[in-house]
């Protein structure tokens, strides 16, 4: 009996080499973005190959994320929390979380509370609509961190999808905020993500923000060579069927221009987070593409031939960019629903 035939295997050599190869070309540290469950390829997996591979700063979104990954025990790590905590009381006597101030007076009321500055790290807002400092701001801001004994964790903002000259104009009133602040008063200072990291050299950061490309994955428009793509979806044909004399499958009847002549069932579904969508587009069997049928809670169907056996290997999303303009989703979308159902397993 077959348990879980449907894995996300991840590759320990190809993560490691994207994250040594984004070190050595951009001369700056790493703080790898984990959250919505390591972009979809296991928070925990990725995690710990990680921290085997020396890598003890981490960034997530949420603190529950944070507490997932001080659950696995790892010792001397760090651990960023994107979004506000609200709730001091969480985090006071875990020194291994460290939390945004994402407004002037959450940077008030957490120094006020008696998190130490250590632990804080500033957000500038360049008019993203998202949460930051504003450059507006910037006066009472350097009020604040002079007052404040010691150093602060750290100092970021964040560039996404903006235009070349509008980024550089972004990097140029950063470090110009650096230079008002100190750049002394901070421990560590961040700006790219993942595109900017690939668009943009910034002299005055002392890490590189990544998520998407630690995984080997890359925003439309951009595109790295040398990065190597970490995942496998793999799953394996579990039953062939002949519908020649059968009006439906699975659950539907056939449509009209259906003229399969047999079909491989795989344990795959969209409750596993393999939605509906996906069907019309294919999958690889061997090395020929097969369409995929039809897409129920717990099982996918696929249009086959004779030469296809039960057993026989079965690679989704062969070609991640192709699956995300079919389900007109982003990649981001495309992995990080994929379910806990799916064991992710290093090989």
């Amino acid at each position: 009996m077959v348990i879980n035939s449907t894995k996300l295997f991840l590759s320990k050599n190809s993560l490691y080499h994207n994250v040594d190869y984004l070190k050595e070309t951009k001369k700056k540290k790493l703080l790898p973005v984990v959250k919505a469950n390591g972009y979809g390829h296991g928070m925990e997996e990725i995690v710990g190959a990680l921290y085997f591979h020396g890598q003890k700063e981490y960034a997530v979104a949420r603190y529950v994320e944070a507490e997932r990954i001080r659950k696995m025990g790892l010792k001397d790590i760090r651990i960023l929390v994107f979004e506000s905590i609200g709730d001091y009381s969480l985090i006071e006597n875990k020194e291994d979380i460290d939390i945004s101030a994402n407004n002037i007076n959450e940077l008030k009321s957490a120094l006020k509370y008696g998190i130490p500055s250590t632990r804080i790290q500033i957000k500038i807002d360049f008019g993203f609509g998202r949460n930051g400092i504003y450059p507006s701001e910037i006066t009472e801001l350097k009020k604040i961190i002079d007052k404040t004994e010691g150093k602060f964790r750290g100092l970021y903002s964040h560039l996404f999808a903006v235009n070349y000259e509008d980024g550089l104009l972004y990097i140029k009133q950063f470090n110009e905020i650096v230079g008002i602040l100190g750049k002394d008063k901070f421990e560590m200072i961040h700006l790219q993500n993942s595109a900017a990291t690939l668009t943009y050299d910034c002299k005055i950061v002392t890490h590189i923000r990544a998520g998407m490309l630690i995984y080997g994955l890359q925003d439309d428009g951009f595109y790295e060579r040398n990065l190597k793509q970490i995942f496998s979806l793999e799953s394996e044909i579990s039953s062939i069927r002949n519908l020649e004399n059968s009006k439906y499958i699975a659950y539907n009847l056939k449509k009209s221009d259906c003229n399969a002549k047999h079909i491989a069932k795989i344990k795959l579904g969209y409750a596993d987070g393999f939605l509906k969508s996906n069907e019309g587009s294919f999958c690889l069997i061997g090395n020929r593409e097969y369409k995929i049928l039809q897409v129920t809670m717990d099982n996918t169907f696929l249009e086959v031939d004779e030469s296809i056996r039960e057993g026989d290997s079965v690679l989704l999303y062969h070609n991640v960019s192709l699956a995300a303009l079919h389900n007109k989703m982003t990649i981001y979308e495309l992995l990080t629903i994929l379910s806990p159902r799916i064991p992710r397993v290093f090989r």
